[in-house]
Protein backbone atom coordinates (compact mmCIF):
# COMPACT_ATOMS: atom_id res chain seq x y z
CA UNK A 1 0.00 0.00 0.00
CA UNK A 2 1.37 3.50 -0.77
CA UNK A 3 1.84 5.86 1.79
CA UNK A 4 -0.89 8.63 2.44
CA UNK A 5 -0.10 12.09 1.05
CA UNK A 6 -1.57 14.85 2.60
CA UNK A 7 -3.27 17.80 0.27
CA UNK A 8 -2.15 21.12 1.35
CA UNK A 9 -5.91 21.50 2.59
CA UNK A 10 -5.25 18.48 5.01
CA UNK A 11 -1.80 20.65 5.70
CA UNK A 12 -3.79 23.14 6.89
CA UNK A 13 -5.49 21.85 8.65
CA UNK A 14 -3.37 20.21 11.06
CA UNK A 15 -1.75 23.10 10.94
CA UNK A 16 -4.59 24.91 12.35
CA UNK A 17 -5.28 21.63 14.85
CA UNK A 18 -1.93 22.75 16.72
CA UNK A 19 -2.25 26.41 16.91
CA UNK A 20 -6.35 26.30 17.92
CA UNK A 21 -4.21 23.69 21.03
CA UNK A 22 -1.26 26.32 21.17
CA UNK A 23 -3.58 29.26 21.69
CA UNK A 24 -6.00 27.33 24.35
CA UNK A 25 -3.82 26.14 26.40
CA UNK A 26 -1.70 29.96 26.43
CA UNK A 27 -4.95 31.62 27.60
CA UNK A 28 -5.45 28.80 30.09
CA UNK A 29 -1.70 29.20 31.87
CA UNK A 30 -0.93 32.29 30.61
CA UNK A 31 2.58 31.05 29.55
CA UNK A 32 3.84 29.22 26.72
CA UNK A 33 3.01 25.49 27.14
CA UNK A 34 5.93 22.52 25.86
CA UNK A 35 5.35 21.07 22.29
CA UNK A 36 4.69 17.68 23.76
CA UNK A 37 1.90 19.36 25.66
CA UNK A 38 0.85 21.20 22.61
CA UNK A 39 0.81 18.07 20.79
CA UNK A 40 -1.41 16.22 23.36
CA UNK A 41 -4.14 18.54 23.69
CA UNK A 42 -4.39 18.11 19.59
CA UNK A 43 -4.39 14.61 19.99
CA UNK A 44 -0.89 14.04 17.87
CA UNK A 45 2.48 12.68 18.00
CA UNK A 46 4.88 15.27 19.43
CA UNK A 47 7.18 14.67 16.38
CA UNK A 48 4.48 15.54 14.17
CA UNK A 49 4.71 19.23 15.30
CA UNK A 50 8.50 19.75 14.20
CA UNK A 51 7.06 19.07 10.39
CA UNK A 52 5.03 22.09 10.54
CA UNK A 53 6.85 23.77 13.07
CA UNK A 54 11.11 23.96 14.78
CA UNK A 55 10.53 25.36 17.75
CA UNK A 56 7.47 25.88 20.08
CA UNK A 57 8.36 29.81 19.55
CA UNK A 58 7.65 29.53 16.04
CA UNK A 59 4.30 28.49 17.04
CA UNK A 60 3.28 31.41 19.27
CA UNK A 61 4.19 33.72 16.53
CA UNK A 62 2.11 32.02 14.61
CA UNK A 63 -0.51 32.56 16.74
CA UNK A 64 0.79 36.47 16.91
CA UNK A 65 0.73 36.29 13.33
CA UNK A 66 -3.07 36.13 13.28
CA UNK A 67 -3.77 38.38 15.76
CA UNK A 68 -1.62 41.18 13.94
CA UNK A 69 -3.48 40.26 10.05
CA UNK A 70 -6.63 40.97 12.46
CA UNK A 71 -5.90 44.03 14.02
CA UNK A 72 -4.20 45.81 10.62
CA UNK A 73 -7.73 44.37 9.20
CA UNK A 74 -9.99 46.26 12.01
CA UNK A 75 -7.34 48.92 11.68
CA UNK A 76 -8.38 49.29 7.99
CA UNK A 77 -11.93 49.47 9.00
CA UNK A 78 -11.49 52.18 11.55
CA UNK A 79 -9.32 54.52 9.20
CA UNK A 80 -11.89 54.64 6.69
CA UNK A 81 -14.08 56.01 8.99
CA UNK A 82 -12.56 58.89 10.57
CA UNK A 83 -14.47 61.79 10.40
CA UNK A 84 -12.39 65.16 9.66
CA UNK A 85 -12.62 67.05 12.64
CA UNK A 86 -9.59 65.98 14.55
CA UNK A 87 -11.78 65.81 18.08
CA UNK A 88 -14.00 63.34 16.72
CA UNK A 89 -11.70 61.12 14.71
CA UNK A 90 -9.76 60.88 17.65
CA UNK A 91 -12.22 59.92 19.83
CA UNK A 92 -13.70 57.87 17.60
CA UNK A 93 -10.63 55.82 16.66
CA UNK A 94 -9.72 55.52 19.86
CA UNK A 95 -12.80 54.09 20.89
CA UNK A 96 -13.05 51.61 17.77
CA UNK A 97 -9.19 50.37 18.52
CA UNK A 98 -9.70 49.47 22.43
CA UNK A 99 -12.88 48.10 20.98
CA UNK A 100 -10.66 45.89 18.91
CA UNK A 101 -7.89 45.36 21.45
CA UNK A 102 -10.77 44.02 24.22
CA UNK A 103 -11.83 41.50 20.91
CA UNK A 104 -8.11 40.23 20.59
CA UNK A 105 -7.73 39.18 24.58
CA UNK A 106 -4.60 37.44 22.81
CA UNK A 107 -2.61 40.04 20.98
CA UNK A 108 -1.10 41.63 23.94
CA UNK A 109 -0.18 39.21 26.16
CA UNK A 110 2.00 37.41 23.16
CA UNK A 111 3.32 40.23 21.96
CA UNK A 112 4.82 40.86 25.48
CA UNK A 113 6.72 37.88 24.96
CA UNK A 114 7.43 38.53 21.78
CA UNK A 115 11.24 40.59 22.19
CA UNK A 116 12.14 38.62 25.67
CA UNK A 117 11.13 34.55 24.78
CA UNK A 118 9.76 34.37 21.20
CA UNK A 119 12.46 36.02 18.97
CA UNK A 120 15.43 34.78 20.90
CA UNK A 121 14.65 31.12 19.77
CA UNK A 122 12.98 31.65 16.21
CA UNK A 123 14.61 30.37 12.83
CA UNK A 124 16.15 32.97 10.92
CA UNK A 125 12.96 32.43 8.17
CA UNK A 126 10.43 32.77 10.59
CA UNK A 127 11.65 36.08 11.74
CA UNK A 128 11.80 37.53 8.49
CA UNK A 129 8.21 36.34 7.92
CA UNK A 130 6.96 37.93 11.07
CA UNK A 131 8.65 41.19 10.70
CA UNK A 132 7.90 41.39 6.80
CA UNK A 133 4.41 41.26 7.94
CA UNK A 134 4.48 43.46 10.55
CA UNK A 135 6.70 45.94 8.27
CA UNK A 136 4.18 45.69 5.17
CA UNK A 137 0.92 46.48 7.26
CA UNK A 138 2.50 49.11 8.92
CA UNK A 139 3.21 50.71 5.88
CA UNK A 140 -0.13 50.20 4.06
CA UNK A 141 -2.15 51.18 7.02
CA UNK A 142 0.02 54.20 7.38
CA UNK A 143 0.30 55.35 3.45
CA UNK A 144 -3.99 55.08 4.00
CA UNK A 145 -3.78 57.17 6.93
CA UNK A 146 -1.77 59.76 5.20
CA UNK A 147 -3.84 59.75 2.74
CA UNK A 148 -7.19 60.23 5.18
CA UNK A 149 -5.42 63.07 6.85
CA UNK A 150 -4.17 65.93 4.64
CA UNK A 151 -1.42 67.56 6.17
CA UNK A 152 -0.23 64.57 8.42
CA UNK A 153 2.58 63.88 6.69
CA UNK A 154 5.25 66.94 6.03
CA UNK A 155 8.95 67.28 4.42
CA UNK A 156 9.93 67.29 8.04
CA UNK A 157 7.45 63.75 8.65
CA UNK A 158 7.11 62.43 5.71
CA UNK A 159 6.53 58.99 7.26
CA UNK A 160 3.79 60.33 10.12
CA UNK A 161 1.24 57.40 9.01
CA UNK A 162 3.41 55.09 10.28
CA UNK A 163 4.94 57.02 13.08
CA UNK A 164 1.50 57.83 14.57
CA UNK A 165 0.37 53.93 14.13
CA UNK A 166 3.59 52.29 15.77
CA UNK A 167 3.30 55.03 18.63
CA UNK A 168 0.46 53.74 19.20
CA UNK A 169 1.11 49.92 19.28
CA UNK A 170 4.13 50.84 21.38
CA UNK A 171 2.16 53.09 23.68
CA UNK A 172 -0.79 50.11 24.08
CA UNK A 173 2.14 47.59 25.02
CA UNK A 174 3.56 49.58 27.26
CA UNK A 175 0.92 50.66 29.26
CA UNK A 176 -0.85 47.27 29.37
CA UNK A 177 2.70 45.94 30.44
CA UNK A 178 3.06 48.87 33.13
CA UNK A 179 -0.48 47.28 34.33
CA UNK A 180 -0.59 43.92 34.13
CA UNK A 181 -0.09 43.28 37.46
CA UNK A 182 0.16 39.77 39.20
CA UNK A 183 -3.14 38.95 40.82
CA UNK A 184 -1.36 38.42 44.01
CA UNK A 185 -0.23 42.33 44.20
CA UNK A 186 -3.85 43.67 43.74
CA UNK A 187 -4.76 43.28 46.98
CA UNK A 188 -2.02 45.81 48.16
CA UNK A 189 -2.62 48.63 45.18
CA UNK A 190 -5.79 49.33 47.65
CA UNK A 191 -3.09 50.46 50.34
CA UNK A 192 -3.42 54.68 50.59
CA UNK A 193 0.14 54.97 49.51
CA UNK A 194 -0.18 52.60 46.31
CA UNK A 195 -2.91 53.95 44.97
CA UNK A 196 -1.95 55.89 42.36
CA UNK A 197 -0.66 52.69 41.24
CA UNK A 198 -4.05 50.78 40.88
CA UNK A 199 -5.10 51.72 37.58
CA UNK A 200 -6.97 49.43 34.78
CA UNK A 201 -5.46 48.68 31.62
CA UNK A 202 -9.07 48.44 30.07
CA UNK A 203 -9.81 52.13 31.69
CA UNK A 204 -6.67 53.93 30.56
CA UNK A 205 -5.77 52.95 27.13
CA UNK A 206 -8.96 54.65 25.13
CA UNK A 207 -8.08 58.20 26.44
CA UNK A 208 -4.45 57.55 26.44
CA UNK A 209 -4.57 56.74 22.30
CA UNK A 210 -7.57 59.70 22.07
CA UNK A 211 -4.51 62.27 23.51
CA UNK A 212 -1.90 60.84 21.11
CA UNK A 213 -4.06 60.86 18.29
CA UNK A 214 -5.40 64.09 19.14
CA UNK A 215 -2.12 66.03 18.92
CA UNK A 216 -0.78 64.64 15.96
CA UNK A 217 -4.90 65.03 13.87
CA UNK A 218 -4.66 68.99 15.59
CA UNK A 219 -0.62 69.12 13.97
CA UNK A 220 -2.53 67.82 10.28
CA UNK A 221 -4.84 70.52 10.63
CA UNK A 222 -3.12 73.49 11.56
CA UNK A 223 -0.63 72.32 8.63
CA UNK A 224 -3.96 71.77 5.91
CA UNK A 225 -6.81 74.20 7.46
CA UNK A 226 -10.46 73.80 5.44
CA UNK A 227 -10.79 75.88 2.95
CA UNK A 228 -13.72 77.86 5.11
CA UNK A 229 -11.13 78.52 8.29
CA UNK A 230 -11.26 82.33 8.41
CA UNK A 231 -13.95 82.89 6.67
CA UNK A 232 -16.46 85.44 8.20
Amino acid sequence: MGRHVMTDAGRDLRRGEFLDAARALFRERGELPSVAEIAKAAGLAKGTVYLYFATKEEIFVALLEEEFEKLFVALSAALEELPEEPALASSQFARSYTETLFAQPDLLPLAALANAVLEQNLPTEAMRRFKTQLAVGLVTAGKRLESLVPGLATEESPQAGETLLLRTYAMTLGLWQALAYPKALLPILNEPTLLPLNRQFTSEIEGTIESLWRGELDRARLQNPPEDAGKI
